[in-house]
């Protein structure tokens, strides 16, 4: 006669964060209001642990890499991952040899696997989240809470986007902070003095954006402007383009403005310009001629909108 698989069978993740297990030994009991024990049928009720096991155990032997559903067992118990698998020469087995069995699909590991949960490392960082094993790695490589380090030298600060924010914003490095909202313009006057400001994004993922004036190389007739995401990998989360450009004053011969303007994709930084070029990425900047400084200080006046392009 024909049945429904089960769960573990087929392999369906529940929707719980970590793996339920039934009691062991029957029934479950839980304390009423008068302090008895009564009885709960283990069939709706489920309970929660936490185990420890050696990860070696989570790992394909062949690739090393963490198991991955689908995963397959011969019947002597070796495991493999699909990866591997598909790249077996007649599905025999890889460590029973030619006199062994062969692979078939275990739908017990594929629920293990996906029911083993583990926390993200930058949980200290202020993430939440709890992930499969087997998925932690493109979690933590896209985690926005990956921590970035403070520019400042001789500061060993340590955070998370929000929590580097916080700190320069406060004494003793104080550094200014502007509002921005994703395909607006925000009008600055910066003094050539500033080197660095942070712009913060008002939309609901608040990214943080650090304007450096001075940064990107030294130029006998100009004062370079870049802008860069604060994060600390530049494959972690939403793409980014900006544009820039200063106005200077009326030039005599034509009775116009004086413009210079940049549009490039925004970079990502840890915490200072210079971490731009040290991954591996080439800043674009905006050159503005010292002659249109303006006022004392003197300024920059900028214009620069940031548009959200993806993610």
């Amino acid at each position: 006669m024909s049945r429904e698989p089960s769960p573990i069978e087929t392999g369906e993740r529940s929707s719980a964060k970590k793996a339920r297990v039934e009691s062991p030994n029957g029934p479950l009991k839980q304390e009423a209001e008068d302090g008895a024990l009564v009885a709960v049928d283990g069939a709706a009720a489920k309970a929660e642990i936490t185990v420890a096991i050696d990860k070696a155990f989570l790992h394909c032997p062949l690739c090393t890499l963490p198991l991955t559903p689908p995963i397959f067992q011969c019947g002597v118990g070796h495991l493999c991952c699909g990866r591997c698998h598909g790249q077996l020469a007649g599905n025999q087995c890889h460590s029973c040899g030619e006199d062994g069995g062969v692979y078939a699909r275990c739908f017990v590991m594929d629920a293990f696997v996906s029911s083993a949960v583990v926390p993200c490392p930058h949980e200290a960082y202020g993430c939440r989240t709890e992930v499969a094993y087997y998925q932690l790695g493109d979690h933590e490589s896209a985690c926005p809470h990956a921590p970035c380090a403070c520019s400042e030298p001789g500061c060993g600060f340590l955070g998370s986007p929000p929590m580097l924010l916080a700190h320069l914003a406060a004494a003793p490095h104080s550094w200014p902070v502007d509002k921005l909202r994703y395909g607006e313009v925000l009008r600055l006057r910066v003094p050539e003095c500033e080197p660095r400001r942070l712009l913060v994004a008002e939309e609901d993922d608040g990214r943080v954006f650090l304007l450096a004036v001075g940064e990107a190389g030294s130029l006998p007739r100009a004062v370079p402007v870049t802008v860069a995401c604060v994060r600390a990998r530049a494959a972690a989360g939403p793409r980014y383009t900006c544009k820039v450009w200063a106005n200077g004053s009326v030039a005599p011969a034509t009775g116009k403005v004086e413009r210079v303007l940049m549009e490039a994709e925004v970079p990502s930084c840890s915490g200072g310009v210079d971490d731009v070029v040290a991954a591996g990425e080439e800043a674009m900047f905006l050159g503005v001629p010292r002659k249109m400084l303006r006022g004392d200080p003197k300024q920059i006046h900028l214009r620069v909108r940031v548009d959200k392009v993806s993610g």
